[in-house]
């Protein structure tokens, strides 16, 4: 029913995005390569994700247990209002902070990424074979394209009811590892 999708759309909005794959062009932009970077992204993955799974497993906790109404920002204002009724201003406030390095880190992420990935299919369909193996190039055309297109197109959503938009999203969003491990088992 509509707490499977709830659930399921929960999972696609704590890390089971296509943000994943983006990590690959953030490890280049570092300069890191070989195996002496090899401890350096172990120790930032699993930073990530037990980061990725104290927040998921708290959201279910704390919606579970705290009954708070509004909607978007009121809504963490009244859940943050309750911690701090429940467990005083210190719980308030790491709720707040966690609220918002979670929505700051997906914006990121995806304005960040994502256009890594248009850029790559990009380079990979049109480019030459000689300008194949190149890193992509953030100032590139079809970068920058992709990014005018995510600040535009989903203006183009703004009478939509958001709370199907966001649940629409976050469900697509996790099919796509479990689609992505398929596809690598039948490759």
């Amino acid at each position: 029913g509509d707490g499977l999708t709830w659930t399921i759309a929960l999972i696609g909005g704590v890390g089971g995005t296509v943000t994943v794959l983006c990590y690959g062009y953030w490890i280049r932009e570092e300069g890191r390569s070989g195996f002496g970077a090899m401890r350096d992204c172990r120790i930032d993955l699993g930073v990530g994700y037990t980061m990725t799974a104290l927040f998921g497993i708290a959201m279910v906790i704390i919606g579970s247990h705290v009954d708070a109404g509004g909607k978007g920002a009121n809504l963490i204002v009244a859940l943050a209002n309750v911690l701090e009724a429940e467990g005083g201003a210190t719980l308030k406030w790491i709720f707040l902070v966690g609220a918002w390095g979670a929505v700051f880190s997906s914006l990121l992420g995806v304005w960040q990424a994502v256009p890594y990935i248009f850029a790559d299919v990009w380079r990979l369909l049109f480019a030459s074979k000689e300008t194949r193996g190149r890193p992509i190039d953030t100032r590139s055309k079809p970068y920058r394209i992709y990014l005018i297109a995510l600040a535009v197109i989903p203006t183009l959503w703004l009478g939509a009811d958001f709370k199907v938009v966001q649940k629409t999203y976050a469900v697509i969003g996790a099919c796509f590892i479990p689609l992505c491990a398929v596809g690598l088992l039948l490759l």
